[in-house]
C-alpha cells in the first residue's frame, strides 16, 4: 500500500514538473531591443557549434572594441593553427564541457588578466546562452577596466547567429556599491560571484534554471 502511494505521489510530482517546464517553454521570451539589433554569425562544421566556434565569432566581433581582445583573437588563431602563441599566455580548451579560458602571464607585474567563455543549452531547445567573461586580478584583488566583466549572447539554433542580451534579462545583473566578479563554470551550470558592498566581500551563486539565473548567497 505504501509503495503504491509513493508511486502515485512520484507520478504526480513528475507530471507537475513537466507541466511547469512546458508552461515556461511556451511563455518565456528573451526580449529584443532597438539598440542591440546586431547579429553575429556563427560558422561551424557538423550539426552544432562548439565553444571554439562561439569563441571565433565573438573574438572577431570584439577585437575591434579593445586591444586586449585583439591580442586574444590573434593568439586564438595561432592556437587553432597549432602555432606558438605571440604573448605570455595559455589557452585551456575543454570542448566536451563547453569551456574556454585564456590566461596571461607577466612575471614582472603584480597583475594578470584572464578571459573565459562557456555556454548553456536553453530549456526551449531553440537557443543557447553564451557568456564571455574577463577578469583582472590586481595585487590579490580585482581591478576594473572598460573591457572587464561578463557579456551575454543568445544563440539562435535556427538562424545560426548571436545577439547580445542585457544581464538583467537573464537574472545576471549584480547591483551593488562595489565590484562584482563572475567566475564561469567549467563543469556544472552555475556562475560563482565574488561580490562587494559596504566595505565587505562575499560569495554568491547564480543558479541556472534553463532560461535565466537566480541568485543564492553562499553561507
Amino acid at each position: 500500500m505504501k509503495q503504491t502511494i509513493r508511486k502515485v505521489i512520484f507520478t504526480l510530482m513528475t507530471i507537475m514538473l513537466m507541466s511547469t517546464q512546458t508552461i515556461m517553454a511556451q511563455t518565456f521570451v528573451y526580449p529584443e531591443y532597438e539598440d542591440l539589433t546586431e547579429r553575429i554569425a556563427v560558422h561551424f562544421d557538423g550539426q552544432r557549434p562548439t565553444i571554439s566556434d562561439f569563441a571565433t565569432a565573438l573574438l572577431d566581433y570584439n577585437s575591434s572594441e579593445h586591444d586586449f581582445f585583439a591580442i586574444v583573437n590573434r593568439d586564438w588563431k595561432l592556437y587553432l593553427q597549432k602555432k606558438p602563441l605571440s604573448t605570455k599566455a595559455k589557452i585551456t580548451l575543454d570542448t566536451k564541457n563547453g569551456y574556454l579560458r585564456y590566461d596571461t602571464f607577466y612575471p614582472e607585474k603584480t597583475d594578470t588578466t584572464f578571459m573565459e567563455m562557456c555556454y548553456w543549452n536553453c530549456a526551449d531547445g531553440k537557443h543557447k546562452l553564451v557568456c564571455l567573461n574577463t577578469v583582472w586580478v590586481f595585487e590579490n584583488d580585482y581591478g576594473w577596466a572598460d573591457y572587464i566583466g561578463a557579456s551575454f549572447f543568445l544563440y539562435d539554433n535556427a538562424k545560426k547567429n548571436l545577439r547580445m542580451l542585457y544581464p538583467e534579462d537573464i537574472g545576471a545583473l549584480y547591483e551593488g556599491d562595489g565590484l562584482s566578479v563572475f567566475f564561469l563554470p567549467r563543469k556544472g551550470k552555475n556562475i560563482r560571484v565574488s561580490a562587494a558592498g559596504g566595505g565587505e566581500r562575499w560569495d554568491e551563486v547564480l543558479e541556472w534554471d534553463g532560461y535565466q539565473f537566480h541568485s543564492r548567497e553562499v553561507k
